[in-house]
């Protein structure tokens, strides 16, 4: 059990020795063999390196695509999804913008990386391993577009050749037109495929979109999208959330009652025309994200870079949409963790059309662009390259569980902090602050309807899961730069 769950982590082989003692022979052997992070062998080989192209939705969940869903329409994604590779078991290690962001920047968790809302910018050490850090100082140019709203230290002009971030808005200005914010990001992507051309070195270009972010002062209409898209959805019915009722809400403890989730509910779904309405609304600003997409991939093609870019699509963390009468993103549900992740390298030829059931993680897409690259991944990357998958959807010695976590406190509202371990078969939340726990059995419970912590035949399996939460914990908090241990710690939480 424990081989499995350290198999996910990518430790300093000086990290793997300290503790080998305590975590066992056996596991302690399995992670050094592997030390070194070396790149894989498992892509394509070619003389020219590739353009890695990464784009972010912004609460985008994981069914949120019209290949799975039976409403949300997204023609250019289900393109990518039919010629590239699926990770029908995607994730978040931390469900919130910022975190998840400097997660996907470094390779590391939030318990490793010490960054959320209200906290200090990323150490030195974190800052310098980013990916793009990395992957210029091997000669690829780099560029940055969309939200960014995180703190990573040091100089982005620096560390970007191409830097254009953006705060929420619903228009913007180009070209002497006001044109939508979503529309706006990818003409600047645009811009930057067009001038990559003229220097001709690799590129690394990550395209973060604001929608389907919702505009949170915005309390009557929410979301926001091009004109174009308002009458989409309108002749539908959207169906209710499973466990939206009163039944199910009122069986919740008070804390997550009195919670920003409820906060947040009353603005979107706190009656059935406001959920009509603004359902409709967030599907349509994930629609406006599609069309962005295409207007990238036609400029790919239009520059004859299509057949040598890689494209990586994801979202940020999950999002609820009603259920168990909650909105938001932050508690450790499936609709809070999962998220759309497709893989569309046109050079593997073996990776297109494939849909993968291996759990993949934010925390996977450092290692994957450096490895994509052909640079060696940095040794602090806690993920793994997904490119053994493109190749091998079955790839053996591939992570079963992951540990999560989300620590962010604001003072003016609340947002309890949890931490978490999902296997194929079971999902532990410790919602460590208010002695609540949950434990779902996701084989025969798969909606998480059952909450089986005081199950008298479930107690070892929650004994396992929580030593191993503990765990996982400590070794995350031992990977930290000295700079970030230095720091006041912010977690306050259940050490081991």
């Amino acid at each position: 059990m424990k081989q499995d769950y350290l198999s996910s982590v990518n430790i300093a082989c000086s990290t793997v020795k300290k503790y080998s003692k305590a975590l066992g022979g056996l596991a302690c052997a399995a992670i050094i063999s592997s030390c070194g992070n070396t790149q894989s062998d498992n892509q394509p080989q070619s003389a020219t390196p590739p353009n890695i192209l990464f784009i972010l939705a912004d609460d985008h969940r994981w069914d949120m695509l019209s290949k799975f869903h039976p409403i949300v329409k997204t023609p250019n994604l289900d393109v990518l999804a039919d010629k590239g590779t699926v990770f029908k078991n995607a994730f978040v290690t931390t469900p919130i913008c910022a975190s998840s962001r400097v997660t996907i920047l470094t390779g590391l968790t939030e318990r490793t990386h010490d960054f959320t809302f209200g906290r200090p910018k990323t150490g030195t050490e974190e800052s310098a391993n980013m990916y793009p850090n990395v992957v210029k100082a091997e000669g690829y140019s780099t560029a940055f577009v969309g939200k960014y709203e995180i703190g990573i230290s040091g100089d982005n002009n620096e560390r970007f050749d191409f830097f254009k971030p953006l705060l929420q808005s619903i228009n913007e200005e180009y070209e002497g037109k006001t044109i939508p914010q979503t529309y706006y990001i990818a003409e600047l992507a645009k811009d930057f495929i067009e001038a990559s051309k003229v220097s001709g070195k690799p590129w690394t270009m990550s395209v973060n979109f604001w929608n389907p972010h919702a505009h949170d002062r915005d309390l009557v209409d929410q979301y926001h999208y091009p004109e174009e898209f308002e009458s989409m959805y309108a002749d539908v019915t959207i169906p209710p959330a499973k466990f939206s009722d009163d039944a199910t809400f009122n069986a919740l403890p008070d804390f997550l009652k009195e919670s920003i989730g409820r906060e947040r509910w009353h603005w979107r779904y706190d009656t059935p025309e406001k959920y009509q309405k603004m359902v409709k609304r967030y599907y349509r600003a994930i629609s406006a994200v599609d069309k962005a997409v295409g207007m990238i991939y036609s400029k790919l093609e239009e520059t004859g870079m299509a057949d040598n870019t890689v494209i990586i699509y994801m979202g940020d963390n999950g999002y609820n949409l009603n259920e168990r009468q909650l909105a938001g993103k932050w508690f450790g549900w499936e609709e809070d963790l999962r998220i759309p992740l497709i893989v569309y390298d046109p050079r593997n030829k073996a990776s297109h059309g494939q849909e993968v059931d291996k759990m993949a993680l934010n925390l996977d897409i450092a290692s994957t662009i450096v490895d994509l690259a052909g640079v060696e991944i940095p040794a602090s990357y806690q993920g793994k390259s997904l490119t053994p998958l493109l190749s091998n959807p079955d790839a053996a010695n591939w992570r079963t569980e992951f540990f999560f976590e989300h620590m962010y406190q604001p003072k003016r509202t609340s947002i309890p902090p949890t931490v978490g371990i999902r296997t194929e078969r079971w999902k532990y939340v410790d919602f460590f602050k208010h002695d609540f726990q949950q434990l779902f059995d996701l084989k025969n419970d798969p909606e998480e309807e059952i909450n089986l912590i005081d199950s008298k035949d479930h107690q070892d399996t929650v004994a396992t899961l929580s030593n191993k939460v503990d765990e996982y914990i400590e070794i995350y908090e031992q990977q930290r730069s000295t700079e970030v241990k230095q720091r006041e710690s912010f977690i306050n939480v259940r050490n081991p």
